[in-house]
């Protein structure tokens, strides 16, 4: 069995490789974000994960540790934390982790605050970036929290380390330069736009897309969205809040024709669309041999259901025509010409959020926690 340090000089050259790919493909281009990702060790930061039947893949287990570890070195989101059965935390693909840290726009002396500790890996990047003082980390469970201070101690760094409601910030720090938000918002919280100075921003997941959102007045924000999506668990409140919900009984009605087609589903530009004007919803796939989808069931937590089947019609049930409601988004993204989230920005104020479509003047919709 590996020692301690033979682990880690193996991890070491995995991590060279990993940072060459990320750097080949584009997504890491800033010298002092490289540095980072080659300085602070991903594999420290995720000592386990789970896999997609729920088995726990771990260094310290002889049975799954080379599974682990080229896992961990693979650019490629990981669950690092469930809740009843759910999915509730992860270690994001560091890929997106990357263009998060360069589309934040820092530079030395800057202060961030992250909403979403996770494993702690982020909150060290960004620590050895810009030093421990200058960054304050904030997650919903002390089972997360305690954890990732315990990680990044052992690297010796000592971030701000904190275990509350993100959506509330972390007001006796602020003001924020900047703020990161590492988990799905259906809005902007407005104590997080409070806790930004004039010309501060937040960079968060909005829907399945990055928004980067300037404060340009007293409780007044706008920006754009990045291309590209972004898909993220969504920001937890409690213990069992953002938790997927259960699917509710499906259709037992006769399918209709339906003009949004299975290969729709599956377009990154239009499932952004759905997730700022249909938000909320949980999907399930039948997919072919290509992984290409052919069916589908997706619900909200209404109790509404739509499922499209194999035949191309769709069946719906509950309080809404939930199927319809997407047919509908269908019908404006084809009409845009299959917009991707770099034509839509978004305009927060104290009394509306909103995210529109080429202009604030073009078609909007909007945004409810």
């Amino acid at each position: 069995m590996s020692t301690e340090t033979g682990l880690d000089q193996e991890a070491a050259q995995l991590r060279v490789k990993l940072v060459q790919a990320l750097v080949d493909a584009g997504d890491l281009t800033d010298p002092a974000w490289r540095d980072a990702f080659e300085s602070v060790p991903r594999h420290t930061y995720v000592p386990y994960f789970y896999d997609h039947t729920g088995r726990t893949i771990a260094a310290d287990d002889p049975e799954t540790r080379d599974q682990w570890l080229r896992a961990v070195h693979e650019n490629r989101q990981l669950v690092t934390h469930r809740t009843d059965g759910s999915a509730t935390s992860s270690s994001s693909m560091p890929s997106l982790m990357a263009r998060m840290l360069e589309a934040l726009q820092v530079t030395n002396g800057m202060h961030v605050l992250e909403v979403g500790t996770g494993t702690g890996y982020n909150a060290a990047l960004l620590a050895h970036r810009l030093g421990d003082a200058s960054v304050v980390t904030i997650d919903v469970s002390s089972d997360i929290t305690g954890p990732a201070r315990e990680r990044l101690a052992a690297a010796g760094l000592r971030p701000l380390v904190l275990t509350g409601d993100g959506a509330f910030g972390w007001p006796d720090k602020a003001p924020y330069d900047r703020i990161m938000v590492t988990c799905r918002l259906r809005a902007v919280p407005l104590e997080l736009v409070r806790q930004v100075p004039l010309d501060g921003s937040i960079l968060a997941p909005l829907g399945n897309a990055l928004a980067r959102i300037r404060r340009v007045g007293a409780l007044v924000a706008q920006g754009r969205f990045l291309p590209g999506g972004a898909f993220f668990m969504p920001l937890r409140r409690g213990a069992v809040d953002g938790q997927p919900t259960r699917r509710p009984a499906l259709p037992d009605a006769l399918g209709r024709p339906t003009r949004l087609p299975a290969a729709a589903i599956a377009d990154n530009d239009f499932r952004f669309l759905v997730s700022i004007a249909v938000p909320g919803l949980t999907w399930q796939y039948d997919l072919d041999d290509e992984r290409k989808p052919t069916g589908a069931r997706v619900w909200a937590p209404d109790g509404s259901i739509a499922q499209l089947k194999a035949d191309g019609t769709v069946a719906e049930a509950g309080p809404r025509n939930l199927w319809s409601a997407l047919e509908g988004a269908y019908d404006t993204f084809l009409g845009a010409g299959a917009p991707g989230p770099e034509r839509y920005g978004a305009v927060i104020t104290e009394a509306t959020q909103r995210v529109w479509l080429d202009t604030p003047g073009g078609p909007s919709w909007a945004l409810t926690q």
